[in-house]
């Protein structure tokens, strides 16, 4: 019995004097009860996380016992096919509880009988997939730099010849047109340069020579015009640019791990034509439902609520599942961390969803402007993220208990060996092959031609 005294009316719910007051928390993101257990009573003594600390300092700040409730296996609860409530949703419905302190979606559950809190944070809901497998080493240089980087470095060696050739011939037909016999022989005297009348073989020469310098490699002749020469140069200060880029990515992709594009977009999540996996029936409401864009309309019909099974949705994915599953993204950076420390999961950046996130409570409840107070404080003064912030390194730190996770995650510096070399060893083997079918050819084609050359020879002996 709570006796009153002088005290107003406004003050009778900012002090409840030990009452026990009927308190709901279920394992969710910021909260956890599993630790807290009376195993002889069966009774829930208290709970953890950050939704935790709020409940214990809304307690000592309102004075009243916490009566914390045993909970079941439907969560948030949503609304059933016969019009009944399940979970916690159900809980307030049913009158079963004064006060839910873990985190709800603020939105609409399609019943009056419950009213959120103010906001205490925020939260996504996105999707996550299986992280994209790593490029083989045979082919990682490949990747080394983007494809507009290749293009460019291609587009520049096939032009680059023609250019020279233009110059070439500009320059052959200047000295055709005013030089004298004599220039003629000073110039093939200083530059051991021939200019003859077919210039076919120039050109060849030319575009080899372009390659060799646009690769970064020393040609051991040089043209015998100024204006090739300097246009030389300024293909040796760009090929230098480019290997500098070439080298310092190969370094980069060998020591740290190179993954294939992964989905980052709901569109390429649509083109990937997966189904998508959600635990709670709460957050199929509006995730994707009700928009007028046409990749929401196919994801919404792509969703699939499936309950928790005996192993966890995401647990399946890292060993290759094809799938894509929905929670918010704080779970994924706490319970779930260690799936992206180690490369197995995929978080997709394109988040459907934003949501205000308060605690739930019966509507027209007499202690709802008493805690709202209170929890505005709790805001404003930093409270509740620095409770979050430290459960997010609390989670990267536990990462490191898990079995195998040095082996997992690699060491920091990686040694190069034979392996990493693939690429290397198998373009000398395709050159070797290349150059032998041209050797042949070559050889084919001198045996035919002094097949003519000797037939010709007997016919005019004859």
């Amino acid at each position: 019995m709570i006796h009153l005294g002088h005290t107003s009316f406004e003050s009778i719910f900012r002090n409840l004097h030990k009452y026990p007051l009927r308190t709901y928390i279920f394992n969710s993101v910021y909260s956890n009860i599993q630790m807290f257990v009376n195993e002889t009573t069966r009774r829930i003594i208290g709970a953890t996380g950050a939704d935790g600390k709020v409940a214990d300092l809304l307690s000592e700040k309102m004075n009243f016992t916490m009566d914390l409730q045993w909970p079941d296996d439907n969560f948030f609860g949503s609304r059933t096919l016969n019009g009944s409530y399940n979970g916690a949703i159900g809980r307030i419905v049913r009158y079963e509880t004064d006060i839910i302190i873990s985190g709800f979606f603020i939105k609409d559950y399609l019943t009056r009988e419950m009213a959120f809190s103010a906001p205490v944070y925020m939260d996504e809901v996105c999707c996550y997939v299986k992280k994209a497998s790593r490029i083989p080493q045979s082919i990682l240089p490949l990747f080394a730099v983007n494809a507009d980087i290749w293009i460019s470095f291609i587009s520049v060696g096939l032009l680059s010849p023609f250019i020279w050739m233009l110059m070439r011939h500009v320059n052959l037909g200047i000295i055709a047109k005013n030089s004298s016999i004599l220039q003629m022989q000073m110039l093939q005297h200083q530059e051991r340069h021939q200019l003859t009348k077919k210039h076919v073989l120039q050109y060849i020469r030319i575009y080899m020579d372009t390659w060799v310098i646009w690769v970064r490699v020393n040609i051991v002749y040089y043209p015998p015009f100024n204006s090739e020469r300097i246009f030389i140069a300024s293909l040796c200060l760009v090929s230098v640019i480019f290997g500098a880029l070439f080298e310092s990515s190969l370094a980069t992709v060998y020591i740290r791990p190179f993954h294939y594009k992964d989905i980052n977009t709901l569109k390429e999540l649509d083109e990937a034509n997966v189904r998508v996996y959600i635990k709670h029936a709460a957050m199929r409401d509006d995730l994707f439902y009700g928009h007028s864009s046409h990749i929401y309309q196919n994801l919404e019909n792509k969703l699939l609520l499936v309950a928790e099974l005996e192993e966890r949705l995401i647990n399946i994915m890292s060993r290759g599942a094809r799938f894509a599953g929905v929670t918010r993204a704080s779970s994924l950076e706490l319970d779930d961390i260690h799936y992206f420390i180690t490369q197995k999961i995929h978080k997709i950046p394109e988040c459907p969803k934003n949501y205000n996130i308060a605690f739930v409570f019966p509507s027209n409840t007499p202690l709802e402007k008493s805690i709202n107070i209170l929890l505005l404080k709790f805001v404003q003064a930093g409270l509740i993220d620095h409770w979050i912030a430290d459960m997010k390194y609390n989670a990267k730190v536990k990462t490191r208990n898990f079995p195998g996770y040095l082996v997992e995650i690699g060491d920091k510096w990686k040694v190069l060996t034979l392996s990493d070399l693939q690429l290397a060893f198998y373009t000398i083997i395709c050159g070797s092959l290349l150059s032998t079918l041209v050797l042949l050819l070559e050889i084919v084609l001198e045996c035919r031609f002094n097949v003519a050359l000797w037939n010709s020879l007997r016919a005019n002996d004859k």
